[in-house]
């Protein structure tokens, strides 16, 4: 008696599962590709009341001792926005740090803003104090900073203290001994709400990406692409601020 090939009759996952991986892999393709433009759609209907602007900022810090553990910062940070076309903000931001160790410090500071309307024609100040916890960790090419800061804001224009805290996190990734890649994520968080100004909850988040160079120990610059979205609580849409960011900072040596 003849028997038939095994291969006809037997189950063809048993002789050769080659065509079935590769079935399972395609059916795990078109579930992440439904699964993207999924999550895409409904980003995107989330997104339809958003007012979008793109903006450049330029903040300019710089840091310097005043004794062994104790330094001083001043940061100063123009941002031009309503597409790139006018100065919209401005920032000035002195403080003092206190470093506990090489990988920690504590600071505290003060902050002006000036927010600038021009339909109508107003300027809108406020005043900060401000506290921050700072720490950074290397691991072989990559440095980690953590970042979390409290926020006590004043309006001139209302009555009541705004508080606000703010966690980033932030990641360096060395390419070599004057280039890095940098990325990082910071939200922000009303803690409680002031009549007619910041209302209790998420405020905004800032994601931003981009590349580093140092030219002195202390020394560098950053650009890149920052992603703003704000959550506003009042009648008006979120807005959604795009930014090119060129940051500086000076670090002066002991």
């Amino acid at each position: 008696m003849q028997l038939e090939p095994a291969s006809e009759k037997a189950p063809l996952f048993l002789f050769n599962p080659s065509p079935n991986l590769r079935t399972i892999k395609r059916l795990r393709l078109r579930f992440l590709i439904a699964l993207v433009f999924s999550v895409f759609g409904a980003t995107t209907q989330c997104l339809a009341d958003v007012e979008h602007d793109f903006q450049i900022w330029t903040p300019i810090t710089l840091d310097f001792p005043i004794n062994r553990k104790l330094r001083g910062y001043f940061e100063v940070g123009p941002r031009i926005g309503d597409g790139a076309s006018r100065i919209n903000q401005l920032l000035v931001r002195p403080g003092l740090e206190y470093r506990f160790t090489d990988h920690a410090s504590l600071f505290t500071g003060y902050l002006w803003q000036s927010t600038y309307q021009y339909n109508p024609s107003k300027v809108l100040h406020e005043h900060r104090i401000w506290q921050q916890l700072l720490f950074e960790k290397d691991i072989k090419r990559l440095q980690l900073i953590n970042r979390t800061r409290l926020e006590q804001r004043c309006f001139e224009d209302l009555a009541g203290t705004g508080n606000r805290l703010r966690h980033l996190v932030k990641g360096n990734l060395k390419l070599s001994k004057l280039f890095y890649l940098t990325t990082s994520n910071e939200l922000f968080l009303n803690l409680n709400s002031v009549n007619d100004g910041p209302q209790r909850g998420v405020d905004q988040n800032r994601f931003f990406s981009g590349i580093g160079f140092k030219f002195g120990k202390n020394d560098r610059i950053e650009f890149g692409y920052q992603h703003q979205y704000v959550n506003r609580s009042d009648e008006f849409d979120d807005q959604a601020n795009h930014a090119l960011i060129f940051q500086t900072y000076f670090g002066l040596l002991d």
